[in-house]
């Protein structure tokens, strides 16, 4: 059941990020995705620090695409970045007073809490369509997933 779960957020993302402009080369990117692809490095340092983090992709950027390298800035950023989401009421939530505090450039930020909106809007949109799914919970576990 949770693997059908992250499959159709996965689509979901996927289809929200398909038809959304990417001429400025902001990454939408989704959490299982980036989880499903290891690394061939460690990003620990990076990820637990204060170095600043910014990430262009060029358009239409496929994460099966993407260089180690910004796979690792994908990873640490998101790995910051989840650190502020909580599950409620099936629906994610962002709990970040100030953005510059994450040390991730806002078009980062943004694509993030683009990538929580559209989850939610699905999973809005399975319920009123009468398929309920439980997304799932964003802990630390789940997070750290994303060092490997």
């Amino acid at each position: 059941m949770r693997k059908r779960l992250i499959v159709v957020m996965a689509l979901a993302i996927c289809a929200v990020a398909c038809n959304s402009k990417k001429e400025n080369g902001i990454p939408v990117v989704n959490l299982e995705a980036l989880n499903a692809i290891p690394l061939d490095h460690s990003i620990d340092t990076l990820a637990k620090g204060t170095a600043f983090i910014d990430v262009t992709l060029p358009p239409n950027a496929r994460i099966d695409e993407l260089s180690q390298q910004e796979l690792g800035l994908l990873k640490a950023a998101a790995y910051r970045f989840y650190h502020h989401v909580t599950l409620t009421d099936n629906q994610y939530k962002v709990d970040i007073k100030d953005p510059k505090s994450l040390h991730i450039s806002d078009q980062v930020v943004k694509a993030y809490e683009l990538a929580i909106l559209n989850t939610n809007h699905f999973a809005d949109s399975m319920a009123r369509a009468g398929q309920t799914i439980q997304l799932p919970v964003v802990n630390e576990e789940y997070i750290n997933n994303l060092l490997k």
